[in-house]
């Protein structure tokens, strides 16, 4: 079964259609980039540090036409004092599928400020997702690091029978209604993605915790199953060490040859009960199946 951004569109605004008509009657470059090949490594928490601030924001910026818009895309982050290494790296999701990718570098600097611009069409759900990451050196070659994480989620409903709704969280009926019809449907079709992983990399899905990576951003703030929050930072930061080699550079994770990222699903991460390792699915825009593997020790 294809899993492509065309056909979600066509789907997703077929049905919101049909639901408001019954409700109306009564790479290019970047993959030799060296900045980005080298700036996220995972090394030890540094207390020492602290992001003050860090954020992620969608915004419709114009309405094309009838069906295409213009939306406004942007992170940003500070820490409390300027370190050797800034970078934070965005990624923005619709319906699902990675439809780009930004990140800002800055060398012995404390803020960081990146946005862009990003042309839909047709209904769709938008969610920003980013990483933010401050390396630290110190005498003697230590080196630590910071770690934040921020997102942003925004709906479009696009429909004939209606202007145009833009909306963050239903405000109304038809909002909510609107939103769960289109959830459902991205939602069904993930599940049939990562359900084909599981099945093709032979998993035993009562070993893991599953944690759609949408919801990744949630353990900023509390502990992921029975670890302390340190444990959960430590966790968080090699999951997006290897995220960063295979998912957003685009390194095949059999063969290291390089792709286009652009169209991978939104990964599902699995969470071993033992904490010792977390398996990272995914299938690229070929419908190639994608597995990483990152073993971890909590106390490292």
């Amino acid at each position: 079964m294809m899993f492509k951004n065309k056909w979600m569109i066509i789907v997703c605004s077929a049905l919101l259609t049909a639901f408001m008509l019954f409700s109306y009657t009564p790479l290019g470059s970047w993959f030799t980039n060296p900045e980005m090949r080298e700036a996220i490594i995972f090394f030890p928490e540094d207390d020492q540090v602290s992001f003050v601030e860090q954020g992620t924001e969608i915004q419709l910026l114009e309405l094309k036409d009838a069906n295409e818009y213009y939306l406004e895309w942007q992170y940003y982050s500070l820490t409390d004092t300027p370190v050797y290494l800034r970078q934070d790296v965005s990624l923005l999701f619709e319906n699902g599928m990675l439809v780009d990718k930004k990140w800002t570098t800055s060398n012995t600097k404390d803020k960081i400020k990146g946005k862009s611009i990003f042309k839909g069409e047709d209904s769709g759900r938008h969610e920003a997702i980013s990483f933010h990451y401050a390396e630290i050196h110190y005498p003697e070659d230590i080196i630590k690091s910071k770690r934040a994480m921020s997102s942003d989620i925004l709906y479009i409903i696009d429909s004939p029978l209606s202007p145009i709704m833009t909306f963050k969280e239903p405000n109304t009926t038809m909002e909510q209604r609107s939103k769960e019809l289109l959830d459902s449907i991205i939602d069904q079709q993930l599940s049939y993605v990562w359900d084909g992983l599981i099945e093709e990399f032979q998993i035993n899905q009562g070993e893991y915790l599953q944690i759609p990576f949408n919801e990744i951003t949630k353990y900023e703030t509390e502990p992921l199953y029975t670890f302390t929050m340190e444990e959960t930072s430590n966790i968080i930061g090699k999951l997006w060490e290897s995220l960063y080699r295979h998912y957003i550079l685009g390194i095949n994770t059999f063969n290291d040859k390089e792709y286009d990222p652009i169209g991978n699903t939104l990964p599902l991460i699995l969470l071993h009960e033992g904490g010792d390792h977390i398996i990272i699915l995914y299938e690229t825009g070929e419908q190639t199946k994608q597995q990483i593997l990152q073993h971890i020790d909590v106390n490292k």
